[in-house]
């Protein structure tokens, strides 16, 4: 009998310490962990028991966060939403966060499917590692002024997520950050921003359009990719070389050829473009056509390109240029070049007021138009294909097309 309330007491006090060792303290529902007994700071973070197993849902409703709390008649200032700390309270509704914490760590609202709202203070700097991933029921966030990086896959597969207002701050947005956040229509990136991470957008069926500063120097490849829904890119006019662009992307601006990898069949590359960036199209094996507009073969080297494109893409180039695009790299390279007359096209997408045209699953779609516009397609060789009054075209084969609703010609690409 006494070995076995030794037993007991030794199994009692063993589970006692495991449990302290595993999350600090517990107070008013909430677990931390003490971060420095000198400057008497805690994280909250995700109790785990006996087993070494987290606990998540352990937690619901509207809960708001303390700046302080107090342990052993000492008062500890809350600095850090730890790691899982919130992962899968799945009945979790909204958290307000104190300006004392600097910090959310990776996963912390992880699986939160019920979560609404969160406030988060002008005090943290920065978002953990999938910090809010597959927090369907979030439909807004307000990233604050205090936050310099938005960490790897942040808000991914947030899908009920529709606006997101991004600070001055912010330099980093990561890779994966706001892929498959369905629900958004539009971004604006500020000036701050200086890199933009892979798959930062990727599958934002919603988005229709973007606007990068020429504060970024680089773009991530597939940043955007699947986007289907992308009608339009504002690229300021001194962006930096980040790759290749897709024609939805065009902007006759720039000088540098622009990293957007959401190029699928073919690519436009405009007259104003006088470089392009070292293995830009390496990775683009489906690449069926190329339009380069440069009377003058942009400068690049044999990185440029790869074995595939090069070898079945056929490469457009303006009339009275083959010869030139024939001698110089990378552009002798190609097996099939063509010449083409680009002249009298408008190659950006129009807007402000303009009918805006763009192609969504192989339709032809013009906005702010009616039943009294007239619709002109032709394709590439000049022939009529089709006329009549209305707001989309379809029925036509893949390839390329021109335009002409009113005053205003856009050649696209089905």
């Amino acid at each position: 009998m006494k070995q076995y309330i030794l037993r007991a007491l030794s199994l009692t006090l063993l589970l006692s310490i495991t449990l302290h060792d595993a999350y600090g303290f517990e107070s008013e529902g909430l677990y931390y962990n003490i971060l420095s007994e000198e400057d008497r700071t805690v994280a909250v973070v995700c109790p785990i028991d006996y087993t070494h197993k987290y606990q998540y849902d352990y937690i619901e409703g509207n809960i708001e966060i303390p700046s302080r709390v107090i342990y052993e008649s000492k008062t500890y200032r809350v600095t850090e939403i730890g790691y899982k700390a919130f992962r899968e309270c799945r009945r979790l509704t909204s958290v307000t966060i104190p300006n004392s914490v600097a910090k959310i760590g990776d996963e912390a609202f992880q699986g939160c499917f019920g979560l609404t709202s969160v406030t988060i203070p002008n005090s943290v700097t920065k978002l953990g590692v999938d910090a809010f991933r597959t927090c369907f029921m979030l439909t807004s966030v307000t990233i604050p002024n205090s936050v310099t990086s938005i960490g790897e896959g942040s808000f991914r597969f947030c899908s009920g997520l529709t606006s997101v207002t991004i600070s001055n701050s912010v330099t980093s947005i990561g890779d994966h950050a706001f892929s498959y956040c369905s629900g958004l229509t539009s971004v604006t990136i500020p000036n701050s921003v200086i890199s933009i991470g892979e798959y930062a957008f990727s599958y934002c069926l919603g988005l229709t359009s973007v606007t990068i500063p020429n504060s970024v120097i680089s773009i991530g490849e597939y940043a955007f990719d699947g986007c289907s829904g992308l009608a339009s890119i504002h690229v300021d006019n001194d962006n930096k070389s980040y790759g290749s662009i897709n024609g939805v992307l065009y902007n006759k601006d720039i000088t540098t050829l622009l990293l957007c990898p959401m190029a699928k069949e073919y690519v436009e590359i405009p007259n104003s473009v006088t470089s392009i960036g070292e293995s830009a199209f390496s990775g683009y094996s489906r690449l069926t056509s190329i339009y380069c507009h440069a009377i003058t073969p942009p400068s690049g080297d044999n990185s440029v390109f790869g074995e595939t494109t090069l070898k079945e893409c056929k490469l457009y180039v303006p009339t009275g240029c083959l010869s030139v695009y024939e001698s110089v790299d990378p552009w002798r390279n190609f097996w099939n070049i063509e010449e083409m007359d680009f002249s009298g096209i408008d190659e950006a997408v129009v807007g402000n007021g303009k009918p805006r045209i763009s192609v969504v699953n192989g339709i032809i779609h013009i906005g702010n138009a009616d039943d009294k516009v007239l619709v002109e397609v032709f394709d590439i060789s000049g022939k009529k294909v089709f006329r009549d009054y209305g707001s989309t075209v379809s029925g036509l084969a893949k390839g390329m097309y021109i335009v002409k609703v009113k005053s205003d010609v856009v050649k696209v690409q089905l």
